[in-house]
């Protein structure tokens, strides 16, 4: 069956384990990984062993879980979607040693189905048109981040989780294109050098007292500006989708079945 990408999260989650599957290094937690997405139209992930994780409940999942301005979140889509995000809360709940709600992790996921999509409509609506160039770019940091030598290995690597070329770049398109929508409807102010002077001194004034003072000196302000200012963008912009998605949200209609 044609796998199916309902949101540009699910190809996010996707990427943050291309470079171990590619280079080998943990062919138990690819077995683990592909255990789990053979598994999406079951009523539920299996596995096995001593110490195996919780397995991903998608019993009573409907048909249509969502419907966002007469755009259908189906099963399939938020099953697939689940189960990415199934293996990461997994692994840190274990971690953690916390037992992971499951009932929780799905209606986060919705949300962020739901939010993703109204952003995609809303850049449509809005006439946020993306260049191949921009797709290209984008496609290239995804190499970059994931050890990839070239956009075509990271594609390859890509498909072997299940992605066509085709589904990649729509997505890449699509989370290109809610970038472009936030950029011109979100009001998000660029940080300023006093941004991260404050922010600076902030975390200079939060640092623990120690006996060793080389273990309390932060690094010189100019070596950090550029983290720190990042950090405020990002800080900024999330700030900013939230607003749009609150008005967004307002305006839509949203049926959720879950």
């Amino acid at each position: 069956m044609r796998r199916s990408i309902a949101t540009v999260a699910l190809l996010l989650a996707a990427t943050t384990t291309l470079s171990a599957c590619g280079s080998g290094e943990d062919d138990d937690a690819a077995q683990d990984s592909a255990a789990v997405s053979a598994g999406a139209d079951d009523a539920s992930v299996t596995s096995e062993g001593p110490g195996a994780l919780p397995t991903a409940d998608v019993k009573g999942v409907p048909e249509v879980v969502a419907t966002v301005n007469g755009e259908d979140i189906t099963r399939d889509m938020f099953v697939e979607t689940y189960e990415g995000q199934f293996q990461t809360a997994s692994v840190t709940a274990a971690q953690g040693g916390a037992p992971l709600d499951q009932d929780a992790l799905k209606k986060q996921t919705l949300d962020s189905m739901v939010g993703s999509l109204l952003l995609v409509q809303a850049a449509d609506e809005a006439g946020i048109t993306i260049a191949d160039e921009q797709i290209e770019a984008d496609l290239q940091e995804l190499a970059d981040q994931n050890g990839a030598a070239s956009i075509d290995e990271f594609l390859t690597l890509v498909q072997g989780q299940g992605f066509t070329e085709e589904q990649v770049r729509e997505e890449v398109e699509k989370k290109v294109k809610i970038e472009g929508y936030i950029e011109a409807e979100g009001d998000v102010e660029k940080p300023t050098e006093q941004d991260a002077r404050e922010l600076y001194d902030t975390v200079a004034e939060q640092q623990p007292q120690s006996e060793d003072a080389a273990a309390q000196t932060l690094p010189p302000f100019e070596d950090v500006q550029a983290e720190l200012e990042q950090q405020l963008s990002q800080e900024a912009q999330s700030k900013a989708v939230e607003k749009l998605l609150t008005t967004l949200r307002e305006k839509a209609e949203i049926t959720e079945n879950l």
